[in-house]
Order: structure tokens, then C-alpha cells, then sequence
């Protein structure tokens, strides 16, 4: 798939190159007549070439803008100029002047400077009015068709690279073992469901469970049996919860589950139900091994002065969940 092209420029300027663009490829080309707009373009949908008019230097800090931004480095910035030297100096001086304006456009962050007289458009007239030979004009078109390449190939390699970190992304997002969210996951996402439950005016309600006496389980069938377990638990947690509820595994046998818009009344509830259907049936393994298991479980809720990392509401949580292995276990705290 080809990506875009975005021409800043002059309207006339722009529809010179757009011309030469389509004459070289089925590419969506974009147009933007001043720095703002520009701005406004490569926010909605980036593209993989920004060509730039060089005869505008107010344009060339565009370039500039563009490294700064770390998710639009990767972009190819071509500062095209097409304007062409007085008869006078073009043959003594467009070597000189080539030189030094593609010293300025690689100081100001562009990946290239292409100089194309008249815009290289044939049937283009040289200096001193004479006709431009052909295999300039078609020298003209490998260059540009040559910057066109090169940023596809960098846009695609981009493409592949977001993929690829996506994928890790989620890979490290995930708890291998049970297929849920991993305490990372749980750091990444508390905040985020904190801010929008204090835009929306809305409680937000935290659960701490923790299998009791996973350790004998251990003891007596083996890691493997209670590996087996963990994953048919998380299994089991995941079915009994709402669409908006989120498990995490919090580390070991320990669990966490966010519950938005959920008050302490009602994710008592939820913890209540979770608390009866892991006792009520026991957990058959594919080694032929039954294992009835209780959980104990704490319960917080977001508070105005809690932090907006949600390391208070997790602690009072996780308080509570002490206080209920205190207490003999099989139970919810929720104060």
C-alpha cells in the first residue's frame, strides 16, 4: 500500500507538483498552504513524504518541527525548490547555489534538498530561454521518483516496526501463564481508568484476592498441577466478571480486579460472588487431580485525596486482604 504525500507550498507551487506526483504514481497527495495547516494534516493522518516549497523560508521550520516530534521523525522531508536563477549566474553559480541551500535544508532537519528548476515539468524552457534537453527532464524524474522510493520504503519499515512493537507491547502487557493482564498491565491501566472515572464524576472500586493455602497445593501435586489451577482460576474469574470489570494477576496466586462506576456496596457484592463460585466447585485438572480452593479478598474504594497513580487505593486494598487471612480466611474485607 502506498502512503500519502503532503505538499506545503503556494497553491500554484502545489499544483505543479501534484501534476508531476499522479504523473508517477497512484498516490493520495495532500495539500497545505501554510505552516499551520501543515500542522493541522500531519496531526490527522501523517504521511510518508512532506515536500516542502523552498522558495517560502518560513516553511523550512516545518522541518524542524518534524524531529522534534518523536512520532513523526520517521518521516521523509524533501524541501523542493523550483525557482530558477537569473540567466546571468545560472551557469556560473547553480552548482554554488545547489550546495549551499542543501547544507541550510539538512541544518534545518530535512532529509533532502532537490532543486528542479520551473518545477521540471516538461515541456520545461532552460536558462537563456533554451529548450531543456530530454534526458534532464527524465534525470529530473528519477530523482524525485528516487525520494518518492525512499519514502515508502522508510514509511513501510515504520509500519512493520509498529506492528512488531505493538505485538511486544502486548506480549509484555499479558500474564503468560494465565492469559490475563499482568501486574504491568495493572500500572498502566489503573491510572487511566482513574482519570476518567474523576472526569465522569464516577467511584471506581478496586478487589485484592489471593488463593488461600496455594502453597499446599504446591506441596502435594506438584508445580505443574498448580499452574494448572492458576490458569483454570483465572479462567473461572474471567466468565464470572462483567464486560467492563478487568482482572490483572497481581503476582503469584494474587489477583486484582478494577471495577469502574462501582461503588463499595456493589463490588462487595461482586467480591461476594467470587468468593462462592471458586468454593463452590472444585477444580478439576487434566492429570486427573480435583482441588477445592477458598479465596480471601479486600476491597477499596477511590477516594478524593488518593493519588492518581492508585497506589493508596491498592494499599488499603491489599490491608484489607491481610485482615482477612487474619481472620481465618474465606472472606472479604471491605473495611
Amino acid at each position: 500500500m502506498n502512503a500519502s504525500v503532503l505538499m506545503v507550498g503556494a497553491p500554484a507551487f502545489c499544483d505543479r507538483l501534484i501534476q508531476r506526483i499522479r504523473a508517477l504514481s497512484d498516490r493520495v497527495v495532500l495539500q497545505a498552504s501554510n505552516f499551520e495547516a501543515a500542522l493541522a494534516a500531519l496531526a490527522e493522518q501523517p504521511p510518508a513524504l512532506v515536500v516542502i516549497q523552498a522558495s517560502n523560508v518560513a516553511l523550512w521550520r516545518l522541518c524542524t518541527h518534524i524531529r522534534q516530534q518523536r512520532h513523526l521523525r520517521w518521516l521523509y522531508c524533501l524541501l523542493f525548490d523550483d525557482q530558477t536563477l537569473p540567466p546571468s549566474d545560472a551557469d556560473q553559480t547553480w552548482l554554488l547555489h545547489h550546495t549551499q541551500r542543501t547544507i541550510q535544508a539538512l541544518d534545518q532537519g530535512a532529509d533532502a534538498y532537490l532543486w528542479l528548476p520551473d518545477g521540471g515539468i516538461p515541456p520545461a524552457v532552460g536558462h537563456q530561454g533554451k529548450p531543456l534537453a530530454k534526458d534532464r527532464r527524465v534525470g529530473w524524474n528519477r530523482a524525485f521518483n528516487a525520494h518518492l522510493k525512499k519514502a515508502q520504503e522508510r514509511w513501510q519499515t515504520y509500519q512493520e516496526l509498529s506492528k512488531t512493537n505493538d505485538l511486544l507491547s502486548a506480549i509484555a502487557l499479558v500474564d503468560s501463564l494465565t492469559e490475563i493482564g499482568n501486574r504491568r498491565a495493572l500500572d498502566w491501566e489503573l491510572p487511566r481508568q482513574i482519570e476518567a472515572v474523576r472526569q465522569q464524576t464516577q467511584p471506581l472500586s478496586l478487589i485484592i484476592l489471593d488463593i488461600d493455602y496455594f502453597k499446599v497445593i504446591n506441596d502435594t501435586h506438584g508445580h505443574l498441577v498448580g499452574d494448572e489451577v492458576l490458569k483454570m482460576f483465572a479462567e473461572r474469574l474471567c466468565h464470572h466478571l462483567r464486560c467492563h470489570e478487568t482482572p490483572f494477576r497481581y503476582g503469584g496466586e494474587e489477583f486484582v480486579v478494577l471495577l469502574p462506576a462501582t461503588d463499595l456496596a456493589q463490588s462487595n457484592q461482586v467480591a461476594e460472588r467470587l468468593r462462592h463460585v471458586m468454593a463452590r466447585d472444585p477444580f478439576a485438572t487434566n492429570r486427573g487431580v480435583e482441588v477445592s480452593l477458598t479465596i480471601s479478598l479486600g476491597v477499596a474504594t477511590l477516594r478524593d485525596g488518593d493519588d492518581e497513580k492508585g497506589q493508596k487505593l491498592l494499599n488499603r486494598a491489599d490491608q484489607r486482604l491481610l485482615r482477612a487471612k487474619r481472620n481465618g480466611r474465606d472472606q472479604v474485607v471491605i473495611h
